[in-house]
Parts: structure tokens; C-alpha cells; sequence
């Protein structure tokens, strides 16, 4: 069985993250909300972002 390739994380800054809220299926206000505490220009992995946006929304 063929392994699935993995494809790689795309990593941006807070503030383009928010920027593109759509993208995540997710509000502005919601993305800001769980990267509140990530420093204005830190890079951050996209399953970082969506796992933090999880936790926010309520999720486990």
C-alpha cells in the first residue's frame, strides 16, 4: 500500500493568519483569539494554528 505523501506545513506570520481567516474556515476574531498569546511576527506551522484554533473553539 503506498504511503500518502505529506504535504508540508505552510508556515506564516500571525497577522497573515488572521488575514486569511477564510482559509481555516474560521471568523478573524477567532483566529486572533487563539493566537492571542504568539508574538506579533512569529512564524507559525499551519497545524499549529488549526490545533490552537481548535482548543479556542472549544474543541479538546
Amino acid at each position: 500500500m503506498a504511503k500518502k505523501e505529506q504535504q508540508p506545513d505552510v508556515v506564516k506570520t500571525k497577522q497573515e493568519w488572521i488575514e486569511s481567516a477564510a482559509y481555516l474556515e474560521a471568523d478573524r476574531f477567532e483566529v486572533a483569539g487563539a493566537l492571542f498569546l504568539a508574538k506579533d511576527h512569529e512564524r507559525l506551522p499551519e497545524s499549529q494554528v488549526k490545533n490552537r484554533l481548535n482548543k479556542y473553539k472549544g474543541g479538546v
